[in-house]
């Protein structure tokens, strides 16, 4: 009976989620130039609903949060040579970006659109913005596409270390458009005063390159952090965390069916 016993205890502990695993402390990597998912104050301190999301996390799983700010492009590189444990930089889940990371599930939906002055006629697409200069960010999705799909097909694609410089030149009329996440395009410059002259100019771009799912990027060599990453997410779903954080920044639910 004995011998029963501690086989069943064996067999409980084995099963209970992974999230139950100790993490003393859990580093991530963050931009620190995407509002309002993080954004870098002039004290130093790094804001946001991604910033939020991860500190959720941390107190779900009783560890400390340590935030590492690094270029976006350089992310995921900097993620497998460990200075820091996860990337949470709302990074598009993708098929390319899987063969060098890992991904928890989603915390949240985007898309992508092209942002330009109002009234304009241009359209995402390589005969529309012929002859025209689009601005992105280096080592996004939206680069990638870009380059892919309009780079030579006479469209200039200009690319920039981040989000608020694409738009500043937007501003400027360096450049004609923008492609980039519409939640953000939206939340931090549309819908704000120095955004009131511009709006998306076309439809949701629809391809699978572009991938709506956000997710933490995790080292493939560290399975039970993003295991116990996707049962904190889950837990913080679960019992309204989530909820109450992204009204902080959002009037519409991001996280989608």
């Amino acid at each position: 009976m004995k011998k029963l016993f501690a086989v069943l205890l064996i067999s409980s502990v084995l099963s209970a989620p992974l999230a139950a695993k100790a993490f003393d402390t859990i580093s991530f990597g963050v931009d620190g130039g995407y509002p309002p998912f993080d954004v870098l104050a002039p004290n130093g301190e790094i804001t946001g609903f991604d910033i939020d999301i991860a500190n959720a996390l941390c107190t779900q799983l009783q560890a400390k949060c340590v935030f590492v700010k690094q270029p976006f492009e350089s992310m995921i590189a900097a993620l497998n040579a460990g200075k820091f444990n996860a990337i949470i930089a709302s990074l598009n889940i993708t098929e390319e970006r899987k063969k060098e990371v890992d991904f928890t599930d989603r915390y949240y939906r985007s898309a992508a659109q092209l942002v330009a002055r109002k009234g304009s006629p241009l359209q995402p697409d390589a005969q529309s913005l012929k002859g025209k200069t689009v601005g992105v960010q280096t080592g996004s999705v939206h680069e990638a596409y870009a380059k892919k799909q309009w780079a030579g097909n006479g469209v200039k694609v200009r690319s920039y270390a981040n989000q608020d410089n694409v738009y500043l030149d937007l501003m400027s009329g360096r450049i004609d458009a923008s492609l980039q996440d519409n939640i953000q395009a939206g939340n931090s410059f549309i819908d704000t005063p120095r955004g009131k002259n511009f709006a998306f100019a076309g439809p949701v771009i629809r391809d699978e390159s572009i991938s709506s799912e956000v997710g933490i990027a995790v080292a493939k060599a560290n399975p039970a952090l993003r295991d116990a990453l996707n049962e904190a997410i889950k837990a913080i779903r679960a019992d309204g965390t989530y909820d109450a954080i992204q009204k902080k920044y959002f009037s519409f639910d991001i996280y989608g069916e």
